[in-house]
């Protein structure tokens, strides 16, 4: 994995497995690659790498069984898409539509466009 250097490593690793939770590479009730692995996986501080745990764990969407590992919870996965969807209509989307607006592309417009771009994709 290559790190980008404007966002700690740490949150980086924290997506990372999002992403395998959201496309089922590490599914619910499964459990997750300790962190001495994943920090040798990463090659990585392994405090580095718990920092991204933490906050999973603190998210709710990572739980501990003692002497055993960490395992992803049920219901994390449509946590994270709820959460992910939200984030993305938040900020990605949103600036979409005021970059429109300040071009003074009409709501008609961005909505035509939009039905193109889904009846192309067969929806």
């Amino acid at each position: 994995m290559k790190f980008d250097d404007s966002i700690p490593i740490y949150l980086q690793i924290k997506e990372e497995i999002e992403n395998a939770i959201i496309t089922n590479s590490i599914r619910e009730e499964e459990a997750i690659p300790s962190i001495r692995v994943l920090a040798q996986q990463y090659r990585l501080n392994p405090q580095t790498v718990s920092n991204a745990v933490s906050e999973l764990l603190s998210e709710g969407l990572l739980f501990k069984k003692r002497g055993i590992g960490m395992f992803v919870q049920k219901g994390a996965r449509q946590m994270l898409r709820t959460k992910k969807i939200e984030d993305y209509l938040d900020t990605e989307i949103r600036k979409i539509f005021l970059k429109g607006k300040q071009l003074g592309i009409s709501k008609e417009d961005l909505i035509g466009i939009m039905n193109k771009v889904y009846q192309e994709k067969g929806e």
